[in-house]
């Protein structure tokens, strides 16, 4: 810690002493603009990861597989995104934002219509066809789901980076953050194949959105002409002094994981939550309804946490009140999956929603802000590679817990909600002794505060204003003394 000190000491004194002249940080209208086309691209890899998850009976049949062959095309996504997150940061370093994007955008394009070969070849080869084209989507998913925090400390103000955060975060399907993404799908696969004849529709409408979102980033700028804050325009320590740091950062891993476990529950509970009340005949569309209600309840939570951060930086107050919230509203949906309640299903899936999806902007900022001046990219890539971890980890759990045919109902899921809630319960406790200090806030408002102080010191009317005033304390003025001389004769005819 002592070198993580020194290194912010010197980067401080450097810039100070460098400071030449100041300007007012803001957020560029260009970078909301980048942040639009960056949300596309997490939606359409988030519409890849989810397409046949979302419609998993229909699915099932047209490719002639098993629910849980089904979700294996899922889970194999997490594999590929846990590995390749660990190297996200790296390439965003070695490459820039801009190659990143733009390359991941290709190549899940690039799965999506190998998947649709799938259409052409005999029904018991469709499976590994999906597979092969699921698989090499997934290898673009990473590069974007990890952006987050990188993206925003780049191109967005201090204050603006909670928002910003919120929405990709949230828009990162699983980034999971790409929320949206994880909303939408729930909500159209089903109608588009609403019938195992009519999921080739399905496959041929997400490549065709993975192609039409890959464009926009080809004609945007890889960096602001302007720096949004002091921070942006830091130069980060290297890779593997990074590396270093972390490792030796008790608070960060901590951080991370209370995140992994929150995340990845989350979104095992967005996957699997259609086959959990569909046994409770529930249709397929009102299971894509509850799936998509916790992605929404979670895009709000999300919001209303990143907009609050980037004004008061209260971190540790948000995850010490909505982590145990968290984890309540998970014991909530074991009692309300039952029969002919769909009010109360949606109510459940709604505050899962809202209070697990609403902390991860929390966390990845938390932890860009407690690491600093080691990489966002890599910080953010190492939570990432967890949060996918722990979701595969739990999705198999939770599948392997599915009840059998002979139970009642058939292929109910009722113990699986009881482990969730139980491990929720048990994983939350630990973020009442996180803590951590604001490096990269600190940094950003002593410089803001110095620039201003700055400006005043240089401002020359003010300066002037302020010479007259002292000399008209030292040198009275003519109406001054005259008032004086006024006031003395009047109290001589007094006193005679």
């Amino acid at each position: 810690m002592e070198s993580l000190h020194e290194y912010l000491d010197q980067k401080i004194k450097v810039k100070e002493e460098s400071m030449q002249e100041s300007h007012e940080y803001k957020t560029s209208a260009i970078a909301w603009i980048n942040l639009v086309a960056v949300v596309f691209v997490n939606i359409s890899c988030a519409l890849t990861w989810m397409t046949v998850s979302s419609s998993p009976d229909v699915s099932a049949i047209w490719m002639e597989a098993s629910l849980s062959q089904v979700n294996w095309l899922s889970n194999v996504s997490a594999i590929i995104n846990s590995l390749l997150s660990l190297t996200t940061a790296w390439a965003y370093e070695m490459f820039g934002l801009k190659k990143v994007i733009i390359v991941a955008s290709i190549v899940n394009t690039l799965g999506c219509w190998i998947r649709c070969l799938a259409i052409v070849v005999s029904p018991d080869k469709r499976y590994y066809l999906v597979m092969l084209g699921q698989s090499i989507g997934a290898i673009g998913g990473p590069f974007v789901f990890s952006i987050a925090t990188k993206f925003v400390a780049v191109w967005f103000a201090a204050k603006d980076r909670g928002v910003a955060n919120a929405v990709l975060g949230k828009y990162n399907k699983a980034l999971i953050f790409v929320n949206l993404g994880m909303m939408i799908s729930p909500l159209i696969m089903p109608e588009l194949a609403d019938t195992p004849e009519n999921t080739p529709r399905m496959l041929i409408a997400v490549a065709g959105i993975a192609t039409i979102t890959s464009i926009p980033p080809f004609f945007l700028p890889g960096k602001p002409k302007v720096q949004p804050s002091p921070s942006a325009s830091e130069v980060r320590m290297p890779f593997k002094q990074g590396i270093s740091l972390l490792l030796k950062n008790r608070n960060f891993w901590l951080s991370t994981f209370l995140c992994s476990t929150n995340i990845g529950m989350s979104y095992s509970v967005s996957v699997l939550v259609m086959q959990a009340i569909m046994p409770y005949n529930y249709s397929a569309q009102e299971s894509g309804i509850c799936a998509a209600v916790i992605v929404l309840g979670g895009f709000f939570g999300g919001i209303m946490t990143g907009y609050w951060v980037g004004r008061t930086g209260q971190y540790l107050m948000l995850l010490k009140m909505f982590a145990p919230m968290s984890a309540v509203s998970y014991i909530m949906l074991i009692f309300q999956i039952v029969p002919n309640g769909f009010g109360v299903i949606v109510s459940a899936c709604l505050l899962i929603g809202f209070f697990s999806y609403a902390v991860f902007p929390v966390y990845l900022e938390f932890a860009s802000e407690i690491t600093y001046p080691v990489p966002e990219s890599l910080s953010s890539s190492l939570t990432w590679a967890l949060c996918t971890t722990f979701m595969l980890i739990f999705s198999v759990v939770i599948d392997a817990l599915r009840e059998g045919p002979d139970a009642n109902p058939p292929y109910n899921m009722h113990k699986a909600t009881v482990v969730m809630a139980v491990i929720m319960c048990v994983t939350t406790i630990p973020v009442f002794w996180l803590k951590g200090d604001l490096n990269r806030l600190k940094l950003d408002k002593k410089e803001h505060t110095e620039e201003s102080n700055q400006n005043v010191l240089s401002n020359p009317e003010e300066e002037e204003e302020e010479e007259e005033e002292e000399e008209e304390e030292e040198n009275p003025s003519f109406d001054a003394y005259e008032q004086i001389e006024i006031s003395t004769s009047h109290d001589e005819q007094h006193s005679v």
